[in-house]
């Protein structure tokens, strides 16, 4: 690890960990101190991986917890509903757009994600990269 004295590493508040829902596995979402623009998701289990590397702007501590947010909400939508039981599904958010990646179980199953996704209150669109097998 290099440099890690003058970078902190943190999980976002609320649901910070892998959320381990009835055999679901949702990525966690992983941020870099305040005043730093960047974030990345990586997780895996057997021959299945979600790595999601992106670049945040935000002007205010204020803008970064609305999507921190939005991440939880819709993180937690997932898990009640199932859809991604015994998958792999990777949440992010840019200014209330969700970015939805991961594997699922069907073509059916990654457009009921992104549905719920959109419900959120407050999500402004959803990028779908779902893939099923």
């Amino acid at each position: 690890m290099r440099n890690m004295r003058n970078r902190k590493i943190t999980a976002v508040p609320a649901l910070a960990i892998a959320l381990l829902v009835g055999g679901g596995l949702l990525a966690s979402n992983v941020r870099a101190d305040p005043g730093t623009a960047d974030s990345a998701n990586s997780v895996s289990r057997e021959n299945d991986s979600v790595k999601v590397q992106a670049q945040h702007h935000y002007n205010s501590p204020a803008e970064r917890a609305n999507d921190d947010l939005l991440i939880t909400e819709v993180k937690s939508a997932l898990a009640h509903d199932g859809v991604a039981d015994g998958y792999i599904v990777a949440v992010d958010c840019d200014h209330g757009k969700i970015l939805l990646s991961g594997v699922v179980k069907s073509a059916q199953a990654a457009k009921h994600a992104g549905e719920i996704a959109a419900a959120a209150q407050g999500v402004t669109g959803v990028d779908d990269q779902l893939k099923w097998h």
